[in-house]
């Protein structure tokens, strides 16, 4: 079988880079591409010189392990705790990557003399697509730990005014103080009020009510103030009632959310 110098390192440097974006992923390593991409280089001609000059298993061996100390080196700037860690995990995933690019990557055809092995895919390709997944899932793990701590601040609200009631989501800000005559005001957004109080847009805008001014996750707003007849806040499985409560309405919706209020810190 010839195998081409060229075709070789492309293919060590895009392995090593996979192997180092997974230690990145798991452990959340100081780097940078260019450091990746570096050690990634490095490790790809040590790999060259060992493949061309070197055939004693022992010598072999220690080059390729004194090699991965070289790469994490170079890729990371980590504690003496941190870089154990990150040296189990690069082998743990160089064995474990291995074993999918051989499953992926080949045919096992089974004869009298013996089993032959054809390939079905470019390892190129393979790693290639194994380095942009690796980027789809840190994106991905980045929007659910954000998502899953915005979560923990949500909390279910119930509005009541007049014989209508609204059940919503509804947001702590733990910013926002807002207050007015030292009473605690939650803000709601405009569709969520429209549905509460019956009225269409023309009316809230025709309404002739005080206002108040809103600094929030929402921005900076001059918000039509309200009293409504009573709110129930769950928390924790807890109802907390307040009766004759201060709303304001923000004419802006909460973009990408999943709660359509605000709370304050002095509601809870």
């Amino acid at each position: 079988m010839v195998i081409y110098i060229e075709s070789f390192l492309i293919q060590n440097v895009l392995i090593n880079f996979c192997l180092l974006r997974l230690v990145v992923i798991t452990l959340k390593s100081k780097t940078s591409f260019i450091r990746q991409l570096s050690a990634s280089i490095l490790g790809a001609g040590f790999s060259v010189i060992s493949a061309i000059f070197l055939s004693d298993q022992l010598i072999l061996n220690l080059i390729k392990f004194s090699c991965a100390i070289l790469m994490l080196l170079v890729a990371f700037k980590q504690s003496k705790k941190q870089f154990v860690f990150s040296l189990l995990l690069l082998f743990l995933y160089t064995y474990a990557l291995g074993g999918a690019i051989i499953n992926l990557t080949s045919t096992n055809y089974y004869t009298s003399f013996g089993v032959v092995s054809s390939s079905k895919f470019s390892l190129e390709l393979i790693t290639i697509i194994a380095i942009v997944i690796t980027y789809i899932y840190e994106s991905i793990a980045k929007t659910i730990r954000i998502k899953l701590k915005t979560n923990n601040l949500i909390y279910p609200l119930s509005l009541y005014f007049k014989n209508n009631k609204v059940n919503i989501n509804a947001y702590l800000d733990t910013g926002n103080f807002l207050n007015y005559n030292g009473e605690p005001v939650i803000i709601i957004d405009i569709d969520t009020y429209l549905k509460l109080s019956k009225k269409n847009l023309i009316d809230y805008y025709l309404s002739k009510e005080g206002e108040i001014t809103a600094n929030t996750v929402n921005g900076n707003n001059n918000l039509k103030l309200f009293k409504i007849d009573k709110i129930e806040i769950k928390i924790n499985k807890e109802k907390k009632t307040y009766l004759n409560h201060y709303i304001a309405v923000s004419s802006n919706k909460f973009k990408d959310s999943n709660y359509q209020a605000l709370l304050s810190p002095l509601n809870l």
